[in-house]
């Protein structure tokens, strides 16, 4: 009788320890792999480490405590994929993404589906390259996964702080984040020393979409932050909904950048517990350079309406110069440098909004954005004060660095918009048949800073299912200047792969 008991006894231990996860682990071979309920960090990196490019590792149904890293490979495509949306609860420090020394440029997919994660990490998901010089592209999708209990700091990072090179494209999507202090959703800090060219419109973008963030309350400095950026970043903001965030993109102060920023048909949502941001104060603010495209947002205020709602800033029009240049006032050499000096003052400056690292003029365009009472939002030119240069009257420019829409949608061929100033939107046959070029010279001091991208514009609302912005390339002449890229995202509906590293 006391061995069939001990038997008993030592089966029910076995049990015991089966359901407490202390044998839990994953199984499988090649492209297939499957990981039981309780899997450590460590069971989830052997597995990514033992599989074939391409591989998907399933994990069960259940509670994870992952306190160590999980590190994927730059030489192969990895999806890791909670069994069941929501399925996995996630506790424990343990950093998610690619943080080792980089292996250069690949197409490689590695993907988070899933997860419910829980916890103030600081970062949860962290991409970037150790060893300074070494670019790095990498292909990403973070999508269906929920963060909750958020208190400080950033829940994805991409990049360094230091000015080393990291491209980071794919997909954001149909991510849930909610907190009750501020913090980060995304921060994406790639490199200034070779910006990738042509993201404006492309794949060779990081795309956050459908994505509903919230927060109780916002700090003092208008934290959270939905997304921020700078360097080479290079980022699509889209169709996501937003309580009590910004978004806020950094750049001259931090790397230059970002390269590409668009902001398009999200709603944005600013409660009591918003503060002084309360009216919408900077919901959408560009503190950087590069292009900048803003249409089709709507900012529901708690109190008022803020004049800075969307707004615009330049550094270097300040009288200190900035992040170790000097101000750009026509007598530094790395500027354009138009004469006459005054009003010039140095224009156009190094990496300043509305152009791209060449110098090329790509203007920031900003039309159909509106508070929740249908009242038209414009951008903003703030010149904090500054004379002698003033960023807003000779830096960046109203009908020359930036166009707002003059009024809603386009009834006629002239009316609101008659093609001579400001953006028009509205049907194709609503556009004017006359326009207007940008009135400066094609050159100054500097090679390369022609004026190929200026001009009026007039987004065609009924051209496919996005639409197209025609810019007036030369007098009564449009051209395409920018189509949004197709949405949802291809890595989305399974109709595409990821791109290949962007020429730099």
């Amino acid at each position: 009788m006391w061995r069939r008991e001990i038997l008993l006894c030592s089966h029910s231990l076995i049990t015991l320890l089966w359901a407490s996860g202390a044998n839990a682990a994953c199984t499988g071979s090649g492209t297939t792999w499957n990981c039981t309920a309780g899997s450590t960090a460590a069971n989830i990196q052997s597995a990514i480490n033992s599989s074939s490019d391409g591989a998907t590792i399933t994990v069960a149904n259940g509670s994870y405590s992952w306190t160590s890293g999980i590190n994927f490979s730059g030489t192969k495509a990895t999806t890791l994929i909670c069994a069941t949306v929501g399925g996995c609860a996630v506790t424990g420090s343990g950093v998610i993404g690619e943080n080792t020394t980089c292996s250069g440029d690949s197409t490689k997919l590695q993907r988070v589906s899933g997860f419910s994660f829980s916890g103030a990490n600081n970062p949860r998901f962290w991409w970037a390259a150790n060893g300074a010089g070494i670019p790095c592209t990498r292909s990403i999708r973070i999508d269906h996964n929920t963060f909750t209990g958020m208190t400080t700091g950033t829940v994805m990072l991409f990049g360094h702080v230091t000015s080393t090179d990291n491209y980071i494209y794919g997909v954001i999507d149909h991510n849930t984040a909610t907190a009750s202090a501020g913090f980060y959703f995304l921060n994406s800090l790639n490199g200034d020393n070779n910006p990738p060219v042509g993201s404006q419109g492309g794949p060779n973008n990081l795309f956050v979409e459908d994505n509903t963030i919230t927060s109780t309350i916002m700090d003092s400095a208008g934290g959270p932050v939905c997304v921020d950026g700078w360097g080479g970043a290079a980022i699509v903001v889209r169709y996501n909904t937003f309580t009590n965030c910004r978004v806020s993109v950094h750049g001259v102060t931090h790397a230059w950048g970002p390269r590409n920023l668009e902001v398009y048909n999200n709603s944005m949502t600013f409660t009591s517990g918003a503060a002084t941001f309360s009216d919408g104060y900077r919901a959408i603010h560009h503190q950087g350079s590069g292009t900048f495209m803003v249409f089709n947002n709507t900012v529901n205020t708690f109190s008022g309406k803020s004049g800075s709602t969307i707004a615009l800033l330049h550094y270097r029009s300040w009288t200190t110069g900035y992040n170790g240049i000097a101000r750009c006032t026509g007598s530094v050499s790395i500027d354009g440098n138009r004469q006459p000096t005054n009003p010039n003052f140095g224009y156009p400056c190094f990496r300043q909004p509305g152009r791209d690292p060449a110098r090329n003029l790509f203007p920031v365009y900003v039309f159909n954005n509106k508070f929740g009472d249908g009242t038209r939002i414009d951008l903003v030119c703030e010149d904090q004060g500054e004379s002698n240069p003033n960023t807003c009257v000779n830096h960046v420019v109203n009908n020359r660095d930036y166009f707002n829409a003059v009024g809603n949608a386009q009834t006629s061929r002239t009316s609101p918009f008659n093609g001579i100033s400001g953006m028009g939107f509205g049907t194709l046959a609503n556009r004017p048949t006359t326009c207007t070029t940008n009135p400066l010279p094609l050159a100054g001091a500097l090679t390369g800073e022609g004026e190929t991208g200026g001009g009026v514009g007039y987004f065609a609302t009924d051209q496919g299912a996005q639409g197209s912005l025609y810019r007036c390339s030369a007098t009564d002449t449009w051209t395409v200047h920018y189509m949004p890229y197709a949405y949802p995202h291809p890595l989305v509906t399974g109709g595409g792969a990821p791109p290949p590293p962007p020429p730099r």
